[in-house]
């Protein structure tokens, strides 16, 4: 087997297994906690959590693929993986600052967040520690088996956290808080673990390492910002503008299309160094490369899409306790919407960017980002939460043309400047 290719695989099934843990555990709490919270306590929680998602994605930034791939460049120099490490949480931190004033204003200045205040403001802490949790690193020094094992122990600590102290609706608060506690306890030991086992000393921060940062991650940051604000829009306009129950039944029919959905990361996360690094080296090869993993991901996930479509009563039923058509007629709209996603990504992440065509995907995205906003103005108000699944899924098919139309041109412009530079050299 190609080196690349073991790499892929490993990191792959890694980040899999990682993503999996994380994404299980919405199958086994929401049941959990319709049943004890009900689902209007329900509704208020995702709402919280919908709007949390957007700190975690500013605090982020692009350093999951920047940062993971200048350690791996670097990963026989300890003292530079330091600097790199220091520097992006110097950035991180610095967000996260600002993040907190974003909250406070929204706090003060929105009636409808203002209501829900202490969800917002317990989900913070779990913004903080899920940030600074350290992936990037293990994933450049390919030490992934320290995340495996981590999350799996302290995912069935919050999980029996969760069993043991919320017993009723006025225990709702107590999941954000428990899920912050857990989070911080695990990034401590990370640290401990990054620190002393794997000796990656103390830095101080360098400013050339944090510049390079932001503008290495500012395409993938941009872009990801403007798809999380329309695949998480959903859940806040619906919170703004129908309440929590209305939220809980849209959560409910898009949560495991979301689930698989996430599933993705680690593929493109696996995908990216290798892709960037064969593309620049033969666009036909590293094309070829990308194809063929991503044929067999897509035949996955079609397979997939079938069964949830065959069986989404079913589903439906068991994830809330009791059928509840408007959420069984939503899973079914996003059935096969990771295939969909997966093929975005595939053409911006996987490809545009690492034909050095960042500001076009950002574009495509940003512009596929207006257009979902206003699908929600026009179908919510008439169809609500099938507006919101319909306006989800419209975007997504956009964006995919879009991409692919960018991407035949990038394709195109690469392979002509290519053979216009072999000319010269002649």
């Amino acid at each position: 087997m190609h080196t690349d290719t073991r790499i892929f695989l490993a990191n792959f099934f890694h980040l899999s297994f990682l993503k999996g843990i994380s994404r299980v555990l919405p199958l086994i709490t929401t049941p959990f906690l319709i049943r004890v919270i009900g689902i209007e306590k329900f509704g208020m929680l995702e709402f919280a959590k919908a709007l949390s998602f957007y700190f975690t994605t500013f605090v982020s930034y692009g350093f999951r693929y920047s940062a993971t791939k200048q350690i791996t460049l670097h990963k026989e120099n300890k003292s530079t993986i330091g600097e790199i490490v220091s520097s992006v949480y110097s950035i991180k931190l610095a967000i996260i600052g600002i993040c907190f004033l974003i909250m406070i204003l929204l706090i003060a200045f929105v009636p409808r967040i203002q209501v829900e205040r202490v969800y917002l403001i317990s989900f913070f802490p779990v913004v903080i520690a899920s940030t600074l949790f350290p992936t990037f690193v293990f994933q450049g020094l390919d030490k992934m088996h320290w995340l495996n094992i981590l999350n799996l122990i302290f995912k069935i600590l919050f999980l029996i956290s969760l069993f043991v102290f919320i017993k009723g609706p006025a225990d709702a608060v107590l999941f954000p808080i428990l899920l912050g506690v857990v989070d911080i306890l695990r990034l401590i030991v990370a640290l401990v673990i990054l620190y002393r086992t794997l000796a990656i000393p103390m830095r101080r921060p360098v400013l050339s390492i944090m510049i390079e940062q932001i503008k290495e991650g500012m395409h993938i940051f941009f872009s990801q910002l403007a798809v999380m604000f329309y695949s998480r829009f959903s859940a806040i306009f619906l919170g703004l503008f129908g309440g929590p129950t209305v939220v809980a039944i849209y959560i409910l029919g898009d949560r495991i299309a979301r689930i698989t959905e996430s599933m993705l990361e680690p593929f493109i996360q696996a995908l990216y160094p290798i892709g960037y690094k064969r593309l620049s080296k033969d666009i036909d090869t590293g094309l070829a490369y990308i194809k063929h993993f991503t044929k067999i991901s897509l035949a996955i996930l079609g397979v997939i899409g079938l069964f949830y479509w065959c069986f989404a009563d079913k589903i439906i039923t068991l994830l809330a306790g009791k059928y509840i058509p408007e959420a069984a007629v939503i899973f079914r709209l996003h059935a096969f919407l990771p295939v969909i996603i997966l093929l975005a990504n595939v053409l911006g992440i996987g490809i545009l960017i690492p034909l050095q065509a960042g500001k076009k995907y950002t574009y495509s995205v940003l512009i596929t980002g207006c257009l979902a906003v206003g699908l929600h103005f026009i179908l919510v108000p008439k169809f609500e939460t099938q507006g919101a699944a319909w306006a989800s899924l419209l975007s997504e098919m956009f964006a995919v043309i879009l991409l692919s139309l960018l991407t035949y041109q990038e394709i195109k412009l690469f392979k002509a400047k290519t053979q216009l530079d072999h000319a010269d050299n002649l």
